[in-house]
């Protein structure tokens, strides 16, 4: 067990920034705000002054006021102003709103509007929202379908456009906050269009550079940083409890989810009031079961309603114990929202779905069923616990996986080392082209004959940058450029009415498949109890498959493929069921090859099987039986490059073991540097390594970046002459895969620096994997995502030299439980180095 405490801190107040109304201060004062804490005076005093500002401060440090506040006295000062505020998802969204309209009714009542714009808003809300809305509270997605391609009936707000406010900054990474960042652009445009320069107010979690990711997001380079932390907190006390080994043969440990439960019983036992963060879905509703079991004093296989007293208890546990997770409809979503906010509701057990700042009131203690995964995401979720001055504890409860497991190992990687960076990349050609379209959909770019290659026209984008750009769509038709008798050229969309359609935010969007509770004897399909997402529906409801909502187990009868229909029925389950999923990628077809070099780039393949599922006893989690799955299989069609080793890599480590060792390490260090180096997220890329050559068309199973696992048939191919695979983890790619072919020895030179100085000393998770982690980290050395990975790599400059690079692509497609042994690290180590080594001599044509 290691235990880490952080002191309590007094609050710091400063005096509200002048002028504002006595209204929003009494109804703040009534409240019990009667000063701000000092970064809430620094953010309102900002962004009143017009400054766009970005807050980075702990979670419930009242980050919402900093433009509640402002907003607020916007409209009071003129009643024509407006506000636009863009949250990730719906829910927040709309929690908002309700936080909003409360504070403005206590200004005054009538005085000030507040509407959500979503999927979910009625026609008459929408119109309403658009003609007389103060603040509009919507989504990117929205933003990007909804209103910029219909601008000119939102001219009432986008003309007097005051404030733009980005909640939860850090979700905005990757290629996602790539997406974001383009549709930002052409917000700039329409509310230039419209007379309107709004001021921007960001708010994020702790993450390592919040700064640097607002301006790459928004495109405004001077923004305010608010980081100290004027809000009062409790001492917080952080526990990582490892669960004991069980079999020193084999060096097993105890089921972590049968850890989670006890430690949580603990909290429940004391009332304590209390979060339990899951990894999955099906360890909510596992938990929440046994939980509800624990508070009812239910004895497994023992019938509940034997009597009153039993009945009454179960009946109470289910107000008490409650699960939240996505799939739940918004009915029950907020009817558990509601319950944490009036205390009805003692212990929650969720996914990352309350990681984000929805209100749910005050929690005293936060509990982690295995490792999220990065430092940011423990932080936030941890950030959870804590009353004001109340003392908090967060429980982490580590799993038998790999990267828990280092994390036991070596706590101060989790304590010592700072939150991880977030990055995006808007100017990726194959992110900002389509966005072109949508933008000149919305307004014709024009560029004026003569004009100087350095100055800006296109939000973010100079002359000489959009220029080839904006050439390039004309060629291949999809702009029509127009030019004007002094040689300048304006550029308009043609064909399709709304180009904004066929561009996907967060990549390919399939319908959802809705579970239906059977009516027997009627003509409907009966209740619906939930909702799936397409890529999940294969695993949790194939026929034979227990379905759970909030602990109620109901029993998948059959699954209607092309209408996205289950069909289920309650059923009193003594087991659960677990799919079991495969996933492999291949090469299909070359679009570029260089075999002197040994680099490739291809259409490739990726699909995910599930051939069977297993029966697990609750509470056992013995396996009690199996069955067949028969349903289509998940593809996806991607891009990826691959590296060959070649027969010197036989002669360099003729030992299986080894180059099998070294091949899976640097394949785990070419994924995150390459992550790091194209601005995206980890998670848009994915990696396997295949034995031979890709080209050949051979499968090769994909290795989870998260959890460290490797199948035997990913260490044997590895082992054999290996070939590094790098695909864009999105429908059709998003470009990652041919700027990682473009950047050649200079990708494997990153990837060198960023394993010779890592500052662990024999390998950790940032540079070789679990594969190579272990040991305490060093005193030198480099911070992850700091030097040696720059911000900015040469091969990455300029948006016409990338057009270039990306039109030289022929046919592109541009729409155990334990600590390793020291000395088997360092030969891991030295063996990696070697083979990274020799493939950047390869790439720069070194004999």
């Amino acid at each position: 067990m290691a235990q880490h405490e952080v002191a309590a801190r007094a609050g710091s107040f400063a005096e509200w920034p002048e002028g504002f109304d006595a209204r929003l201060l009494a109804a703040l004062a009534k409240r019990g705000v009667t000063r701000p804490y000092t970064h809430q005076a620094e953010a309102i005093a900002a962004a009143r002054g017009g400054q766009d500002v970005v807050l980075a401060t702990s979670t419930a440090s009242g980050k919402s006021l900093c433009f509640h506040a402002p907003i607020i006295q916007a409209a009071l000062d003129d009643p024509r102003a407006r506000a636009l505020l863009l949250f990730p998802t719906k829910a927040l969204a709309r929690d908002q709103v309700r936080s909003l309209r409360a504070l403005a009714a206590e200004v005054g009542p009538g005085l000030i509007g507040a509407g959500a714009y979503d999927g979910d808003t009625p026609p008459e809300e929408r119109k309403a929202a658009r003609t007389r809305a103060h603040v509009v509270a919507t989504n990117p997605d929205m933003l990007h379908r909804g209103i910029l391609p219909h601008h000119e009936r939102w001219a009432p707000l986008l003309a007097e456009l005051r404030y733009v406010v980005l909640d939860e900054l850090h979700m905005y990474r990757g290629v996602f906050g790539s997406h974001v960042a383009n549709v930002l652009r052409r917000l700039w445009r329409v509310c230039a269009y419209h007379g309107a320069r709004p001021t921007v107010i960001c708010c994020s979690a702790t993450i390592q550079n919040p700064r640097e990711l607002a301006a790459a997001v928004t495109g405004r380079p001077d923004f305010v940083l608010v980081d100290r932390d004027g809000a009062p907190t409790g001492p917080r006390t952080f526990v990582v409890l490892n669960p004991k080994v069980v079999d020193p043969a084999t060096g097993v440990r105890r089921d972590y989810l049968k850890v989670t439960r006890a430690v949580t019983s603990v909290f429940r036992a004391a009332r304590v009031a209390t979060l339990a963060f899951c990894r999955t879905r099906k360890a909510v509703e596992l938990l929440t079961r046994y939980l509800r079991e624990d508070e009812a004093g239910v004895t497994p296989g023992q019938p509940v309603g034997i009597d009153a007293a039993a009945q009454a208890r179960a009946e109470a546990a289910k107000k008490k114990i409650r699960g939240y997770r996505g799939g739940y409809l918004p009915e029950l979503r907020r009817e558990v929202e509601q319950a944490l906010q009036d205390g009805e509701a003692q212990v929650v057990a969720t996914t990352h779905a309350l990681e984000l700042g929805m209100d749910i009131g005050g929690l005293d203690a936060v509990v982690l069923a295995g490792y999220p995964g990065t430092r940011a995401a423990t932080l936030q979720r941890s950030g959870r616990a804590g009353r004001r001055l109340s003392p908090s504890l967060t429980a982490l409860v580590l799993s038998s996986d790999p990267l828990d497991q280092f994390i036991a190992a070596t706590p101060g990687f989790l304590f010592d080392e700072p939150p991880e960076r977030a990055q995006v990349d808007p100017d990726n050609p194959e992110i900002l082209i389509p966005h072109l379209r949508c933008a000149a959909y919305e307004l014709p770019i024009s560029l004026r004959a003569g004009e100087a290659p350095e100055t800006v026209v296109y939000p973010g984008l100079a002359a000489g940058e959009i220029g080839p750009a904006l050439a390039y769509l004309a060629e291949r038709g999809a702009l029509h450029g127009e030019r004007g008798e002094d040689g300048s050229a304006r550029y308009f969309t043609i064909g399709d009415a709304f180009p904004a359609d066929k561009v996907d935010l967060r990549g390919g969007l399939e319908e959802n498949f809705t579970v239906l509770e059977v009516a027997p004897g009627l003509a409907s399909d009966g209740r619906i109890l939930a909702e799936v997402d397409f890529d999940d529906g294969p695993l949790y409801l194939h026929p034979g498959a227990i379905y759970s909502v909030e602990g109620q187990t109901y029993e998948v009868l059959r699954l209607d493929w092309q209408p996205r229909k289950a069909y289920v029925r309650e059923v009193k389950a003594t087991y659960y069921t677990e799919a079991i999923s495969q996933v492999k990628v291949r090469v299909v077809e070359p679009i570029a090859s260089d075999p002197p070099r040994g680099r490739g780039l291809g259409y490739a393949h990726l699909v995910r099987t599930v051939p069977g599922f297993k029966k697990l006893r609750f509470r056992t989690h013995e396996n009690v039986g199996a069955g067949p799955v028969h349903l289509p299989d998940l593809e996806l069609h991607t891009l990826a490059v691959h590296f060959t080793f070649g027969e010197w890599a036989l002669a360099l480590l003729p030992d299986p073991g080894r180059r099998a060792a070294a091949a899976l390490a640097i394949g785990h260090a070419l994924h995150h540097c390459a992550a790091m180096l194209l601005m995206c997220d980890v998670h848009d890329l994915g990696h396997a390594v295949v034995a031979g050559t890709a080209e050949a068309g051979s499968w090769a199973p994909v290795i989870a970046s998260r959890s460290g696992r490797v199948s035997a048939d990913a260490v044997m191919q590895a082992g054999a002459s290996p070939c590094l695979l790098l695909y864009d983890n999105l429908p059709g790619g998003a470009g990652l895969a041919s700027q990682a072919y473009a950047l050649g020895a200079e990708l494997f030179e990153r990837v060198i620096a960023a394993v010779t100085g890592c500052r662990c000393a024999r390998g950790c998770p940032t540079c070789l994997g679990v594969q190579g982690a272990g040991e305490p980290l060093g005193s030198g050395g480099a911070r992850e995502g700091s030097s040696p990975m720059p911000a900015e790599s040469p091969g990455l400059r300029g948006l016409a030299s990338r057009i270039a690079a990306m039109q030289s692509l022929p046919g592109a497609n541009h729409h155990g439980a334990g600590r390793p042994q020291p000395e088997r690290r360092e030969s891991l180590r030295a063996d990696a180095l070697a083979l990274l080594m020799a493939l950047r001599d390869r790439l720069r044509g070194a004999a």
